[in-house]
C-alpha cells in the first residue's frame, strides 16, 4: 500500500544510506523520572467500575445522545462517524460490553456497572456534539497502530500518516541490525507514539530519548510508555532544561503541521540537517 504524508516536511528521497559503522552514544542527563509530578488523565476504558446506573437510565441517555441536535455547520460532522463514536463511548463506559445489544429493549430497572457517571457522560457527549471537541479527547484514548495510548487536552492526538516513520525506522534496522544498539531521539513527543513505536523496534539494546516541551505532554507519554513497559527502552529528557545528545542514530522531529525524519544526518523527510550535536534539548 503507498503511503502518503500530505503534511510532512517534504517529499520522499531516495532510500537512507545505511552506515556499517555505529555512533556510540554518550552519556546524558536532564532525564524525567518515571514518576512525573503531573497526574495524566485515565482513559476511560482503563478506569474502575465504581459507578453504577439502571437500565433505564442508560437507555434514556443513548436515546438522547443519538438525537441531540448537531449545530449548523459549513463542515458538519459525519452522522455515521458520530453513529460509531456513541457505540465506542458506551463500550468504554460500561464494565460488561454485552449490556450493549440490550440498549434497545424494554424498560428495565437492572443495574450496569460504568466506568464514568451517567451524568459525566450527559455532559461528554453534549461537548462532543455542540463543542466538537474531538473523540479522542472525550474518552482519553487514540488507537495508533497496535496501540492504544493515552491522550488527553494539550496533547496532540498522534495522526495516521506519522505511522510511516515507525516504519521507515523498522526498514533500516532490518537493513542493518547494529542500529538497534543506537540511540534515537523523538523532539516534541506529545503522547510518545513514535517513541513508543522505536523503542519496540529496538528492542533491548537500543534507546529512544523522548523530549517536549509540555509538562502535560511529558506525563501523558510517560503514562504511555509505562503503560506498554517501555521505561528501558524510551527515557525522557526535560525539555527546559540544558541537556545534551550527541552521536545520534536517528532523530524525529514533530513541529506544528509537519513531522521531520532524519537518519545519521540524511533527511529523509525535510531539508538536509548535518550536526548530529545539540546544546540544549529544547533544540
Amino acid at each position: 500500500m503507498k503511503l502518503s504524508i500530505p503534511r510532512a516536511c517534504g517529499s520522499w528521497s531516495k532510500s537512507p544510506p545505511v552506515s556499517t559503522t555505529l555512533h556510540k552514544p554518550i552519556s546524558f542527563y536532564s532525564s524525567i523520572p518515571s514518576s512525573s509530578p503531573l497526574k495524566p488523565q485515565v482513559p476511560l476504558f482503563l478506569r474502575p467500575p465504581i459507578h453504577s446506573a439502571t437500565l433505564s437510565d442508560l437507555q434514556k441517555w443513548h436515546h438522547w445522545a443519538k438525537t441531540l441536535p448537531v449545530p449548523h455547520s459549513d463542515d458538519p460532522p459525519d452522522p455515521t462517524l458520530l453513529r460509531r463514536e456513541l457505540k465506542w463511548l458506551l463500550e468504554d463506559a460500561l464494565e460488561v460490553h454485552s449490556s450493549v445489544p440490550q440498549m434497545g429493549s424494554h424498560s428495565d430497572d437492572r443495574p450496569i456497572k460504568l466506568r464514568t457517571s451517567l451524568e459525566q457522560l450527559y455532559s461528554v457527549w453534549r461537548q462532543r456534539i455542540e463543542e466538537r471537541r474531538p473523540f479522542q479527547y472525550v474518552v482519553g484514548c487514540e488507537h495508533w497502530r497496535d496501540l492504544v495510548l493515552s491522550v488527553q487536552d494539550g496533547v496532540l492526538i498522534p495522526r495516521p500518516e506519522t505511522e510511516v516513520f515507525v516504519d521507515l525506522v523498522g526498514d533500516v534496522v532490518t537493513q542493518n541490525g547494529d542500529l538497534t544498539q543506537g540511540l534515537w531521539a523523538d523532539l516534541g513527543t506529545g503522547s510518545g507514539a513514535i517513541a513508543i513505536g522505536i523503542g519496540r523496534i529496538l528492542g533491548p539494546r537500543g534507546r529512544v530519548i523522548a523530549t517536549d516541551l509540555s509538562p502535560v505532554a511529558v506525563s501523558v507519554a510517560s503514562f504511555n510508555v509505562q503503560r506498554y513497559s517501555l521505561q528501558k527502552a524510551v527515557v525522557f529528557l526535560d525539555g527546559l532544561r540544558k541537556g545534551k545528545l550527541t552521536y545520534l542514530t536517528g532523530l524525529i522531529e514533530g513541529k506544528p503541521g509537519k513531522v521531520c525524519f532524519w537518519l545519521y544526518g540524511k533527511a529523509l523527510l525535510g531539508s538536509q540537517f548535518h550536526p548530529w550535536v545539540f546544546g540544549s534539548a529544547s533544540g
